[in-house]
């Protein structure tokens, strides 16, 4: 039976993950916390999942700044993929999750309506096709392989809850921690998940 795994991982802390801001086409940097993750998450995967043949990342710097130290242990090029990217809040990127939260209902529109967008910004269905595309066109293009995929907290959240309960809206379930990684695994029974936001690469 063929298995092809896929290695989903978040990207580093950036400032904005400490603050609690929004932050998805917002194009920020590691912080000195998020670029340590990303060399501890690159020394545990490496080692415990050298079968990994590719790494893929959002074309945003935290996301491939994350991703480098992996693919460079695994030597590796490591590969963009614009689909990877994070859920985009248009005018609303930068607020402070309570802000969303108190002042423009974000949350509550979102679950009404999984069309709904802010000015400039994506649905939550935008979010899905895209993001579900791209992992799939991937699994297809390495089937039998393991690969890793470097991307953001929702965007990831919202693949998986796709994926895994045909649910649109129910990504907070699925929030990973910053460098936190997770394991689909696809075969002739489908796709599952086998394990959640490992975590235990991080020092305390």
């Amino acid at each position: 039976m063929t298995t092809t795994s896929l290695f989903l991982i978040r990207h580093g802390e950036i400032d904005a993950n400490a603050n609690r801001h929004w932050h998805g086409s917002t194009d920020s940097a590691l912080n000195v916390i998020g670029r340590s993750q990303a060399e501890q998450m690159a020394e545990h995967v490496a080692k415990h999942h050298p079968e990994i043949s590719a790494v893929y990342c959002s074309p945003l710097q935290r996301t491939r700044h994350t991703a480098a130290p992996l693919a460079k242990r695994l030597q590796l090029e490591l590969q963009p993929e614009s689909d990877l990217r994070e859920y985009s809040i248009g005018e609303l990127e930068g607020s402070p999750v309570d802000t969303l939260i108190r002042k423009h209902n974000f949350f509550e529109l979102i679950h009404e309506s999984q069309d709904y967008a802010p000015a400039g910004g994506e649905s939550v269905n935008h979010v899905r096709r895209r993001m579900v595309d791209a992992v799939i066109r991937l699994r297809d293009l390495h089937e039998g392989e393991s690969i890793a995929l470097v991307s953001h907290g929702a965007a990831i959240g919202i693949a998986l809850s796709h994926l895994l309960e045909d649910k649109v809206y129910n990504f907070q379930k699925y929030h990973m921690g910053n460098t936190g990684f997770s394991k689909l695994v696809w075969s002739s029974e489908g796709v599952r998940l086998e394990f959640f936001n490992n975590s235990e690469h991080l020092t305390a």
